[in-house]
């Protein structure tokens, strides 16, 4: 427990820092943020292969190599096309590595009757689609985010409302945790714990809501989001960010779900090591690729009705 607290500290430190301390050298913590994204996919591949698939390994590379130039000169544009350049290059190769690898019959009287070279299935290009959407093109809503309106906003709604209901599920659980939740998927999740979970979503929310609407404590930091969830209306506002944080904190706990059960199909118990006491990139950011479009959702929705 001791080390992962520890670890969970170091991780908010360095997020931070880079929100808060380097931005004026133009950092931007998405940007960083999408370099992680070549770690989760690898962490994602790796499961899938444990789990008996064979991901087309070359058009997931093609992906992520075309996934940040196309969405930082395109941005949502360029998410679409990222999706459809990698599921295009699965396909080609799905399509020349089974026709192209055919071989000739044996000759009569040899033992076997054909002699195909191995090619990908369908199970396994649907696991290089499913790895195009989860995590290329989830982890790629945080430019939009980030280089929208809602600036520094959205990016701190992203983070904070997940990070506060993983820690307050894993201590509510902890102390309180008796009932099961999906004993099939997560032997260790409770009901008290997604509870807890909810509660925690709410609480990130509302002190987003009260560095930024109400307190106005980053307006001097670039990028720091000039727009309020509903301009003018405090309390409106902060109805919306607690139906933000209450969302978000469901949508959390399903997406911490999500990734057990692709890790017990796997055979694993984290997706890496990178983090000593919470596993790899995708045990960290499981619930936040959740949180992201409904983030983005909410903005762009805001933005059409402030036109």
């Amino acid at each position: 427990m001791l080390k992962r607290i520890i670890t969970a500290i170091c991780i908010l430190a360095v997020l931070f820092g880079c929100v808060f301390g380097l931005r004026s050298i133009y950092f931007q913590l998405a940007d960083m943020l999408i370099l992680l994204m070549f770690l989760g996919v690898y962490e994602m591949y790796h499961a899938f292969k444990l789990a008996g698939y064979r991901p087309i390994l070359s058009a997931l590379i093609i992906g992520c190599a075309v996934s940040f130039p196309l969405t930082y000169f395109l941005m949502a544009d360029g998410i679409l096309i990222t999706l459809a350049v990698t599921v295009i290059s699965a396909l080609i190769v799905f399509t020349l590595k089974h026709n192209l690898g055919e071989a000739k019959p044996k000759a009569e009287g040899e033992e076997g009757e054909e002699q195909i070279k191995k090619g990908y299935s369908l199970n396994d290009m649907f696991a290089t689609v499913f790895i195009g959407i989860y995590p290329i093109t989830l982890f790629l809503l945080f430019l939009p985010i980030n280089h929208s309106d809602a600036g520094l906003l959205g990016i701190m709604l992203t983070i904070a409302v997940p990070v506060m209901a993983d820690t307050m599920a894993y201590f509510t659980g902890r102390l309180l945790g008796k009932r099961k939740l999906c004993p099939q998927i997560s032997p260790k999740k409770t009901v008290a714990g997604a509870v807890g979970g909810v509660l925690g979503g709410i609480i990130g929310a509302v002190i987003v809501f009260l560095l930024f609407d109400f307190g106005a404590v980053f307006s001097g930091l670039n990028n720091s989001g000039s727009m309020a969830l509903i301009p003018g209306n405090l309390y409106g506002s902060l109805g919306l960010y607690i139906a933000l944080g209450l969302v978000g904190g469901v949508l959390g706990e399903l997406g911490d779900l999500a990734a057990s059960w692709i890790k017990r199909k796997a055979g694993i118990k984290d997706f890496g090591k990178i983090f000593p006491g919470h596993g790899g990139i995708m045990d960290r950011l499981d619930s936040i690729l959740f949180m992201l479009p409904l983030v983005y959702l909410v903005f762009a929705a805001i933005g059409w009705l402030q036109l």
